[in-house]
């Protein structure tokens, strides 16, 4: 893991995609605060990690046109987060983070 949170394989995005990035995140995820956007290192294209206002963290899963596809409690990655989202507006998965279910979870 970088020292700014990233993990290998993970890279800063910028300039256009950055932007682009941060619109769709923030759009998902109303008064929150972007920390950083980057290359995702679990299969989405990209991601963004967001602190909510009441300061919890979300990662916000995105395709390669920067559709939202999942929203992860936490700081994201396999097995770190509570709850996932499928792009189904805003109701939880269910899904309880253990390997066996990561399989229908659109990341």
């Amino acid at each position: 893991m970088a020292g700014d949170g990233r993990r290998a394989g993970e890279t800063p995005l910028t300039g256009q995609n950055a932007e682009k990035a941060k619109a769709a995140a923030v759009a998902r995820v109303p008064g929150g605060t972007v920390l950083r956007v980057e290359t995702d290192a679990d299969g989405a294209a990209y991601e963004a990690h967001i602190r909510r206002p009441d300061r919890t963290q979300v990662t916000v899963k995105l395709d390669q046109q920067f559709n939202v596809t999942a929203v992860q409690d936490g700081r994201g990655g396999r097995g770190n987060c509570d709850e996932r989202e499928r792009g189904d507006g805003g109701q939880p998965s269910g899904d309880t983070g253990d390997a066996s279910s990561d399989a229908g979870v659109a990341t």
